[in-house]
């Protein structure tokens, strides 16, 4: 099962952008520092895991345009949000602002986002090897998902 733990993050991020607002910058920055605020709960080794990345969001909007944003992190924590995309990311995420829709409005936010994978409607690509042996790896564990899960909707 392809399971990715920042992706997740990434993709709640968004779903949360989306509560009654369009998918913009601004959003997508304070997401980001709600999100810095509350990893600094995660274990040790789960933000070592998570480390540094360029995250690449693509979301195809409803009105069939694009809303794209780069994320760098360093240490798990967001520490630039790029309008536009990020030059040469490291992970590659691709989805539907429908997708982040249902995400957002399942009771089971976790599971939900299993399926739309599973659907096509979520695609994440690994750019690096370490980067694909990492996402492989990362999100083995539902109570990890749900540590994250938490943080967002918790």
């Amino acid at each position: 099962m392809r399971t990715e733990i920042f992706i997740t993050v990434l993709l709640l991020m968004a779903s949360a952008c989306t509560a009654s607002a369009a998918l913009d910058y601004s959003s997508a920055q304070a997401y980001a520092n709600d999100y810095n605020s509350r990893i600094s709960n995660a274990p040790d080794v789960l933000k070592g895991l998570l480390g540094s990345e360029r995250v690449e969001l693509n979301v195809i909007l409803a009105n069939g345009s694009i809303f794209k944003v780069g994320f760098q992190t360093e240490d798990a924590k967001v520490v630039q949000v790029y309008p536009e995309g990020i030059p040469n990311p490291t992970i590659n995420v691709n989805t539907t602002e429908s997708a982040i829709n249902i995400i957002k409005g399942s009771d089971d936010k976790i599971g939900t986002f299993q399926k739309e994978m599973d659907y096509g409607q979520v695609n994440i690509t690994g750019n690096t090897l370490a980067t694909r042996v990492k996402l492989g790896v990362v999100l083995s564990s539902l109570s990890v998902l749900q540590f994250f899960g938490d943080i967002f909707f918790g």
